[in-house]
């Protein structure tokens, strides 16, 4: 159960932290002779832990890695503190969840083995509810959004929309608990920046895919400082100029320079790489405030980063090709 003490919990955390896997590290698992050998020096570094020998023998690579995720969550959740403000950096997992478990159920299918637990509420529970059509345990937001997309099902599943709402619940809940909170720690910081970004995405990507305004509109999240209209307004606004339209609030400028080298490269995996390293760069400019929730959240997200990266690896080494690294915390 969470702790009260942030002493005890980043003491716990710091431990932990010397186990993570740097560049350095990911590239010597690169570099083996084979996938098995790949895989051996992996388990050297602690992965694997829990699993015998029997399952490691005939498990996929990403049941390693989900192993570990799930683990190093169940420690964070474990020992935080701050147990409200920690869930909000678990949610992705129960929008995965819902996701994954609406469309299964509405394409009356068996949920595929890609549910994961240690999200910020039950698996069992998400499970209940979406089975059930019954919302009543989850955040009034959750409640009244998946309440809605129940209504709507009768027209038809369009997954994208599904997909848009969920994530909009997750951001608009997000917002609920910070503001109830009075909180403006880094934990703010962090999900408007991925607010912001995110929404600077969704115009690009709606440019490039040709929606109309409405389509952009439920795409977009609360929470960050870059008002909707500013965003809405960018579907007309010349490509050289949408850069500039975007430099507004704290995250502004950033924003707007990633936007500028889409425009100049035509590569639009720039918003996210450079979305990946302002997030990490919130997380470590507290990673020694041992008072605080800091070193704790960027020890989960450094491992979510650190399960990205290794994905990229193994896929690489079965492909036999060159990688490139998502942002890393350790």
């Amino acid at each position: 159960m969470p702790q009260a003490s942030y002493e005890y919990a980043v003491g716990r955390i710091s431990q932990l932290s010397t186990k993570m896997l740097d560049a350095a590290k990911l590239r010597r698992i690169y570099e083996a002779g084979s996938f098995q050998e790949a895989l051996a020096l992996l388990l050297e570094t602690g992965y694997g832990g829990n699993l015998s020998p029997e399952q490691l023998a005939t498990e996929e690579i990403d049941y390693v890695i989900r192993e570990q995720l799930q683990i190093s969550r169940r420690i964070v959740w474990e020992v935080t503190p701050a147990p409200e403000l920690t869930s909000l950096f678990l949610l992705e997992v129960d929008g995965h969840n819902l996701k994954t478990l609406l469309k299964a159920r509405l394409l009356g299918v068996e949920a595929p083995d890609v549910l994961i637990d240690g999200g910020s509420f039950p698996l069992e529970q998400l499970k209940e509810c979406v089975s059930t059509s019954n919302y009543e345990p989850l955040p009034k937001v959750y409640r009244d959004t998946l309440n809605r997309i129940e209504a709507e099902v009768a027209r038809g599943v369009d997954p994208l929309k599904l997909s848009a709402e969920i994530d909009g619940a997750m951001f608009r809940h997000i917002k609920n608990v910070l503001d109830d909170k009075h909180d403006h720690s880094f934990v703010r910081d962090y999900f408007s920046l991925q607010a912001d970004f995110q929404n600077a995405r969704s115009v690009v990507r709606a440019r490039l895919l040709n929606w109309d305004v409405d389509k952009l509109r439920l795409m977009l999240l609360e929470g960050g400082e870059i008002d909707f209209n500013v965003f809405l307004e960018g579907m007309d606004t010349p490509m050289e100029q949408l850069g500039a339209k975007f430099n507004r609030g704290k995250n502004g400028k950033l924003i707007s320079q990633s936007v500028e080298e889409y425009v100049t490269t035509g590569d639009a995996s720039v918003l996210k790489r450079k979305m990946e390293t302002a997030l990490m760069h919130v997380l470590r400019s507290v990673k020694w405030d041992m008072f605080s929730l800091g070193p704790i959240i960027g020890y989960l997200m450094g491992r979510e980063a650190e399960a990205k990266a290794l994905r990229v690896i193994f896929g690489a080494k079965r492909g036999g090709f060159e990688y490139e690294l998502p942002e890393l915390y350790a």
